[in-house]
């Protein structure tokens, strides 16, 4: 199963990989899987939401996430988004990187 299909598969089906859903535990998903490739799962996928955001080079890929998740939805700066439109961002924003790297 390549990535970009695993990784809907993981969001399809949280349960299933031992997640309750929630934007941290995914996140802690895939860090564990960019572990576990020794950075390959995710190289150049911080500098890339880093550039589409504008700023941020000195934050995390999830921190930077959330604050492209935010300015796309349109609320103030630092506004909570609800859990599931910041997974459904952050899955969108992953599947975009991928389909965009493998080109």
């Amino acid at each position: 199963m390549d990535l970009p299909t695993r990784l809907r598969d993981v969001h399809r089906r949280p349960g299933a990989y031992g997640i309750d859903g929630s934007y941290g535990n995914y996140v802690a998903f895939i860090n564990g899987g960019d572990a576990a490739t020794d950075g390959e799962l995710l190289r150049g996928f911080r500098s890339w939401l880093a550039e589409r955001l504008g700023h941020g080079t000195n934050l995390v890929w999830w921190a930077l996430v959330q604050e492209i998740c935010v300015s796309e939805a349109g609320v103030r700066s630092h506004a909570p988004l609800d859990n599931d439109d910041l997974c459904e961002c952050m899955f969108r924003l992953l599947n975009e990187y991928l389909v965009e790297d493998a080109t």
